[in-house]
């Protein structure tokens, strides 16, 4: 997709600033070039800025953020892995199923 080639910039970690941009880690680098997995940079970066921080559950030292977003007209639950000193995206996630403080929303 049209995504692949921007999304591959970002990739290098030469975005410090979460306002210019993101990078990623490779898997999540290549779930942005997947259709059915991918989203848009401004949402990931709306879901850092307003989503609600937790812990990560796996215990690095990175934040999960959970919200909301819509796509195609339907309601999902957005997960977005981030670690804020590199300025990386290393996981995100939309579902309808429960994530984090989100309840599962019905299809």
């Amino acid at each position: 997709t049209a995504l692949i080639p921007m999304c591959l910039a970002y990739q290098s970690g030469r975005i410090s600033n979460l306002d210019d941009g993101l990078n990623f880690s490779n898997r999540a680098l290549e779930h942005m070039g997947e259709s059915g997995r991918q989203v848009p940079i401004q949402t990931l970066q709306d879901a850092i800025r307003y989503g609600e921080a937790m812990p990560d559950p796996r215990g690095s030292n990175t934040t999960m953020y959970y919200t909301t977003m819509y796509k195609n007209g339907k309601m999902y639950n957005l997960e977005v892995l981030y670690d804020e000193i590199s300025n990386t995206v290393y996981h995100f996630e939309y579902a309808r199923k429960a994530m984090g403080n989100l309840p599962a929303i019905p299809k």
